[in-house]
């Protein structure tokens, strides 16, 4: 565990962050950062200023620059970046021929290139001391296939990718990654939408937990609930309708395909709000 350096923590717009906060118990100094103009101000006044020096910094994921300045800006005030979670993101849904096109792109600037922006400011810095420790929040969609989520499916495939062919390119630098593949999270992400027969919702918590442990291990691949990962042992191993069929029995389709757009709405309006 790295001490008494800086933790850079980008928030998903529908999460909690000061659930990681509250998890992340260390003297780590901690940096909050949202996307879609969201006030960082009320998260960084959760941390406990005994335990954490805090910087809470406005920032447009998709901005590379912005994001560099950032870095920097946490260096010069906070100290050395050890760690980054690159944790914003969106989710519209519905089907794919559907879907405004704008909405598609959108998450591929948020969900992918955010992502990609943060990795590239942090990484020289992280190599030239041979240190640090970058976690992505990706999703089990990003092993398998979510109908009427297909922007987003994709989107986490990338981070999935991404992820796993940067770390073997920085192996010998000295730098851990680590993805994050939650099911779905009781947040306004997926508002709105069905509850599947299995697995359990799980809570911001459950995912904050799992960002910690991924940093004390070392662990790349990381679902949560850990039991997810049966899903894609039986993706690999039985015969594509026998999972078909289950997934199906389970609520996949209806998950994202059976949506409340009045409970949803309120989501939409935030995420695509000018």
């Amino acid at each position: 565990m790295f001490k008494g350096t800086a933790q850079l923590s980008r928030a998903r717009t529908a999460a909690r962050q000061e659930d990681f906060s509250s998890a992340a118990v260390s003297p780590w100094a901690c940096l909050i950062l949202r996307t879609i103009h969201q006030i960082v101000s009320i998260t960084a006044g959760t941390l406990d200023p005994r335990r954490t020096r805090t910087r809470a910094y406005g920032l447009d994921v998709r901005d590379a620059d912005a994001f560099t300045e950032v870095v920097r800006r946490t260096e010069h005030e906070l100290g050395p970046i050890d760690i980054l979670v690159n944790n914003a993101g969106i989710m519209p849904i519905g089907r794919f021929t559907d879907m405004d096109p704008d909405a598609i792109k959108m998450q591929f600037d948020i969900n992918v290139f955010g992502v990609m922006n943060g990795m590239r400011a942090a990484i020289p810095h992280m190599r030239r001391r041979k240190r640090g420790h970058i976690v992505n929040i990706a999703s089990t969609a990003g092993k398998i296939g979510m109908p009427y989520a297909a922007a987003y499916t994709a989107a986490k495939h990338a981070v999935v990718g991404l992820t796993e062919a940067v770390r073997r390119e920085e192996a010998d630098q000295g730098i851990a990654m680590s993805y994050i593949m939650p099911v779905p999270v009781n947040t306004e992400l997926i508002s709105g939408s069905k509850r599947m027969r299995w697995p359990p919702i799980q809570e911001p918590e459950d995912v904050a937990k799992a960002i910690v442990a991924a940093i004390r291990s070392g662990a790349v691949d990381v679902y949560v609930p850990k039991g997810a990962r049966w899903g894609q042992i039986l993706q690999a191993i039985t015969p594509r309708p026998f999972y078909e069929r289950v997934g199906h029995l389970l609520g996949m389709d209806r998950l994202f395909g059976e949506v409340d757009e009045v409970a949803r709405a309120s989501y939409r309006r935030r995420v695509f709000s000018k």
